[in-house]
């Protein structure tokens, strides 16, 4: 049961990340330099990284519960500060379609924040 728990979880993460992927190609506009990056490097960083615990999930390969927490909380923290960000930088902005995507996409950032949490609390307690 917990590996079925812990899959659905790396999945989820997983799904999440790709919108938030999708929304930031389609709504970009931040103008602070340091948003741009962090938001880039953490949707497109952990996409890549998400994909090979998934897979390693899927291929039934151990992952090291240390480096499982480490990504895991590193993740909670930058989704959550890049799901931040980019509503600040959004918070003002005209109401355009533009707009809407990226304030869905710091939605979807934090939301998948609060979803690596769990995913840390799961994988410390097990």
């Amino acid at each position: 049961m917990a590996v079925s728990r812990l899959s659905m979880l790396k999945f989820l993460e997983l799904a999440l990340t790709i919108s938030c992927v999708v929304l930031h190609y389609k709504s970009l506009g931040e103008t602070d330099e340091m948003t741009v990056l962090l938001v880039a490097g953490t949707f497109v960083g952990y996409s890549i990284i998400l994909i090979g615990l998934f897979a390693g999930h899927l291929l039934g390969n151990p992952i090291n519960k240390k480096i499982d927490l480490f990504f895991s909380l590193l993740g909670c923290a930058m989704f959550i500060a890049s799901g931040v960000l980019v509503l600040q930088a959004w918070e003002s902005g005209f109401k355009t379609e533009r707009r809407r995507l990226a304030i869905s996409k710091g939605a979807l950032a934090i939301i998948n924040g609060a979803v690596f949490f769990i995913d840390s609390i799961f994988t410390f307690r097990d």
